[in-house]
């Protein structure tokens, strides 16, 4: 895949082809609709990481003593975020399985 892809450009294999049937244009689209929100997710995420733990635990000048702090602070979000998405693919799994989606 290429990065112009990930980053909402257009490539070559995101076009559809003339033979491509109408299931196989909708394949394509839900895969690159899931790839492009999933780089948003990881993009939210950094910058809610950034805004919340550096900005509470680095404070000019930085010193090692706050290192603990920020790892206590990522390995909350990364948890938090784990579980949080493991809910939401559930739901859109359970929905999927419903035919609601």
């Amino acid at each position: 895949m290429a990065l112009t892809s990930i980053f909402g450009g257009s490539s070559s294999s995101a076009q559809p082809k003339a033979n491509t049937s109408t299931n196989d244009v909708k394949t394509q689209l839900k895969s690159q609709i899931s790839q492009e929100l999933a780089v948003a997710n990881a993009t939210e995420l950094v910058n809610k990481v950034t805004e919340n733990c550096f900005e509470k635990c680095l404070n000019a000048p930085y010193t090692t003593t706050q290192d603990n702090c920020v790892d206590q602070c990522l390995a909350k979000y990364m948890r938090s975020w784990n579980a949080i998405s493991k809910a939401y693919i559930a739901r859109i799994q359970q929905a999927s399985v419903n035919g609601e989606i």
